[in-house]
């Protein structure tokens, strides 16, 4: 990286920009999630309403006008491999195509402690409860609890959490109708301070999917 593009500097309006055009775009796509989370059976109707928001409120161009801002303020001289600071940091990205859709999904195999991050989305499927979850690193993952019976949120959707701890099952997490706790286990997202739980999901157990 050329020395001059080390720092880079926004002006506060320039800034402000960035921040309001991905506010718009995040917080309508949390919204969404949190929406369709609720719905059973959601799953067409909630893609199709990613992508009307998608093409009705111009969110290529909205991002276009995002990456204009950051990048012009950087020195674009070609290096020895004729690519600037910019070309050579995205050069290992694989775009989508109509032959080579992405297949985004990878699923993880081996024992996988879920780190410290944010809870992004919660989704609720037949025999299933997916909830995004983005770390640290920005890298994002979606946990799939299995055959869940019960669960518990307060203010989880945007919460920083420590990632999952096993816990034992409390009577309190349970409705009296709910019977069928054998061979059930109690996960629970903590608060990144870890004084409370901000999620909390009776199930089977859970895989793990990069995203």
């Amino acid at each position: 990286m050329l020395k001059q593009n080390q720092n880079i500097t926004l002006t506060g309006p320039e800034a402000l920009d960035v921040l309001k055009e991905i506010e718009f775009i995040l917080i309508s796509l949390h919204k969404m999630g949190s929406f369709y989370g609720e719905k059973p059976n959601s799953t067409d109707e909630y893609r199709k309403a990613t992508t009307d928001f998608i093409d009705d409120y111009a969110v290529t161009h909205r991002l276009a006008n995002v990456r204009s801002i950051i990048s012009r303020k950087f020195d674009d001289t070609l290096g020895d491999d004729d690519m600037d600071d910019i070309e050579r940091h995205v050069s290992d990205l694989t775009f989508w195509t109509p032959d080579q859709p992405l297949n985004k999904r990878v699923r993880i195999t081996d024992p996988f402690e879920i780190p410290k991050g944010i809870i992004e989305q919660i989704n609720c499927k037949p025999n299933e409860l997916w909830v995004v979850f983005s770390d640290l690193q920005g890298n994002f993952l979606e946990i799939i609890f299995h055959n869940p019976i019960a669960f518990q949120a307060t203010c989880a959707l945007g919460a920083e959490t420590n990632g999952i701890s096993e816990e034992s099952i409390e009577p309190s997490q349970l409705s009296q109708k709910t019977t069928n706790i054998q061979n059930k286990k109690s996960y629970c997202f903590k608060s990144h301070d870890d004084s409370e739980a901000v999620l909390t999901i009776i199930a089977d157990g859970y895989s793990v999917e990069r995203i």
